[in-house]
């Protein structure tokens, strides 16, 4: 992106189905912001309301823990919100460390309930609450990002990515209001004390099961051995999937979460800090809900989405996961997160093929092979770095990695054979 819109050079950050999070500083204060940049220019209206909402929520960051957008900017045809940068959200925490320990999850749950309780009393509804809108500021202090309905409704979410972290009436229906809000608190302390989502990723699941899968099947317990009663039914009753049958407020989740007692440690006030990370921190601020990015994960595209025009093309869904950046000083010459998946060329044995792919992960892996004129197919290979298997002779191929460790599911670059094209 150009460095004429008063932010100086932009490094992109990460890509979700709505918006581009970028890192930058404004040229005319020298200060580190995180910049998300929608698809497309707000109309008039619309940018009015926004506003609206950032004026209403501005008083709340004296008396919650939330992070409100400073300001809405015009960069040409499109349109970005402006933000304080904070070191890493709640998916990445869990990601690299494990679950949290059930005391600071309590903890955590009931911050980000009273943030969610103070805004529901002045009339405002987060409206896609998720884990990757839980970040940590530079100071360990957890934060709530990400409010407003607005620009949700103005960029609409497309596509299967995150929805298992999306309230089944908001899948269904679209609705956004303090019940949703209930659910996704809900998906929050699951992910903290499982290191899970409600629905976890599947190897190779089209878009459309595992929409019926969140919509149909409960969700199950958290499993850990020291998860007290209490909050175990906490977590169920806020992932209900009857909104009628989640507790009557957030206020009075609150109170649940307050009078609890951990294996850890007796419940406190409010979240600890967690450690500022060391070495370079993380930027994360979702692109829409569900989020981000996110915390959200890479779900394979069906048969449908087969691209063949004269050669084959693979076309995947991309996930809207928690964005990783290098604040507060951003550069143009930033490095690129790194590959976790890279699948070498094919060994084309004309009516047989081998295929090799390295990982810096011990991961479950699939082989999504798309054949000219098919639909594709999907071939486990459990822990196994390579696999061989028949294929047609007179076919045109693409090929794609897809790993999981139980909370994220990564895919490599695909590889063609023969001559074939493949696309995302």
């Amino acid at each position: 992106m150009g460095t004429d819109h008063g932010f100086g050079e932009l490094v992109p950050r990460g890509t979700g189905p709505r918006a581009t999070v970028h890192a930058g500083l404004r040229t005319a204060t020298g200060e580190a912001v995180a910049l998300k940049v929608f698809r497309a220019k707000l109309p008039r209206r619309a940018r009015t309301e926004v506003e609206r909402e950032l004026a209403r929520l501005a008083p709340l960051r004296a008396k919650a823990a939330v992070l409100v957008a400073d300001s809405v900017e015009d960069l040409g045809d499109r349109t970005a919100l402006a933000m304080e940068l904070c070191t890493e959200s709640l998916t990445d925490v869990v990601e690299q460390e494990g679950p949290l320990p059930v005391a600071e999850a309590v903890a955590l749950g009931r911050t980000l309930a009273e943030a969610l309780a103070t805004a529901h009393e002045a009339g405002i509804v987060h409206g896609g609450v998720t884990p990757g809108n839980v970040l940590f500021r530079p100071s360990g202090d957890p934060v709530l990002a990400d409010f407003g309905v607005t620009l949700r409704r103005a960029f609409p979410h497309e596509g299967g990515d995150g929805i298992d972290f999306l309230a089944p009436e908001t899948l269904e229906h679209g609705t956004a209001d303090e019940r949703t809000d209930l659910y996704g608190l809900g998906t929050v302390l699951h992910l903290a004390l499982s290191g899970l989502s409600p629905h976890p990723a599947r190897l190779g699941e089209h878009p459309d099961d595992r929409k019926l899968r969140v919509l149909g099947s409960a969700v199950a317990r958290p499993d850990r051995p020291d998860l007290p009663d209490e909050l175990a039914e906490v977590v169920r009753a806020l992932l209900a999937k009857d909104p009628a049958v989640r507790p009557g407020s957030m206020r009075e989740v609150v109170a649940w979460l307050g009078g609890l007692s951990t294996p850890d440690s007796p419940a406190e006030s409010a979240a600890p800090p967690r450690p500022a990370p060391l070495g370079t921190p993380v930027l994360v601020s979702p692109p829409g809900a569900p989020a981000g990015r996110h915390p959200a994960w890479p779900v394979l595209g069906g048969a449908a989405m087969l691209f063949l025009v004269v050669v084959v093309g693979v076309v995947l869904m991309r996930s809207d996961p928690a964005v990783r950046g290098t604040p507060p000083v951003p550069a143009a010459s930033s490095p690129a997160q790194a590959v976790l998946l890279r699948l070498l060329d094919p060994v084309d044995e004309v009516d047989r093929v081998e295929l090799r792919w390295e990982s810096g992960e011990e991961l479950e892996f699939a082989v999504v092979v798309a054949k000219e004129g098919a639909e594709l197919e999907i071939k486990p290979a459990q822990r196994n770095r390579s696999i061989e298997f028949e294929i047609d002779p007179t076919r045109k191929y693409c090929f794609l990695v897809q790993g999981s460790n139980g909370f994220r599911v990564y895919q490599s670059q695909p590889k063609g054979m023969r001559g074939a094209t493949c696309k995302f």
